[in-house]
């Protein structure tokens, strides 16, 4: 029997749910492409969909699969440093780190994943770039809110889960939507008592359809419900950014509410990119580029 691949995939405590299409298309596009940057707006579910479809890979990858969580970096130049730390790669005093990954990741078959590039991008669009010219059999497969802008890069954009679009729908219907399935299996987390009924399918899809399906924002919700009936719940998202504070403490903190999520995209833009966006602000429902 052979050995294993080696690999640092952190176990998940929780079921990856309605993505089952999505991992197909990526496993295809994994096996297609060097680089495959996975973007969307944060909360979306790229790290999770990632980890997802790197371990059904897993096997195939006989020098192993390698996650980098890029998050708690504050400094840019340590994304390389990183990765070697993450491989055990020995890095001489004064020597540069990419080189010496270069030289290790040459002769392997690996994939390296890259999480949660956006606030590193130029320097995680270098390491890429050295690792595809220079080492043949090296994949790489990034989660950014912004794409790397390497040559050669394959974007993916994670789309939203599925919502039920028609709120006279009973549960019957409504539990086959993705969003719905994420929303009614994390309250029952909390309240296992909890089941989907024709009596409050509409404020399910009514919960789901206000949240746009984003997953992060949805077990949110989901968390509220040891303490607010769902009708509450859904009264009160048009304050979401109050209601939606009750994430996982084990969660990374940009990922225990929702404000918090949308607050690390807003610091990641320029003084100009924030203007515009307050000077958006006095469209409602979306705008024109003409308008704008």
């Amino acid at each position: 029997m052979s050995e294993p691949s080696p690999h640092n995939l952190p176990l998940q405590s929780t079921s990856l749910i309605g993505r089952d299409q999505e991992l197909v298309e990526l496993a295809r596009a994994l096996d297609e492409t060097r680089l495959l940057t996975l973007t969307g707006p944060g909360g979306v579910g790229k790290t999770r969909l990632a980890l997802a479809v790197a371990e059904r890979s897993c096997g195939s990858r006989a020098d192993g699969t390698w996650f980098v969580e890029l998050a708690p970096l504050a400094d840019a130049a340590l994304v390389a440093q990183t990765l070697a730390s993450v491989v055990s790669v020995p890095l001489a005093p004064g020597a540069g780190p990419v080189s010496a990954l270069v030289k290790f990741f040459r002769p392997l078959q690996t994939l390296v994943i890259l999480d949660n590039c956006e606030h590193v991008l130029a320097d995680c669009g270098t390491l890429a770039d050295a690792l595809l010219r220079h080492c043949a059999h090296v994949r790489i497969l990034a989660t950014s809110r912004e794409p790397l802008g390497v040559a050669g890069e394959l974007l993916w954009r994670v789309p939203p889960l599925a919502v039920p679009t028609d709120e006279t729908l009973v549960a019957a219907e409504v539990r086959h939507y993705a969003a719905v399935e994420l929303f009614v299996n994390r309250v029952q987390s909390a309240l296992p008592q909890f089941a989907l009924t024709d009596d409050n399918a509409h404020t399910v899809s009514r919960i789901c359809a206000r949240l746009d399906g984003v997953p992060l924002a949805l077990e949110l919700a989901a968390a509220r419900a040891r303490a607010l009936p769902l009708l509450a719940i859904a009264d009160r998202l048009e304050h979401r950014f109050q209601l939606l504070t009750s994430g996982s403490r084990t969660a990374v903190p940009r990922q225990q509410t929702l404000a918090a999520t949308i607050g690390w995209s807003h610091d990641l833009l320029t003084d100009d990119e924030r203007r515009l966006f307050w000077r958006l602000s006095v469209f409602a429902g979306g705008w024109t580029l003409n308008a704008a």
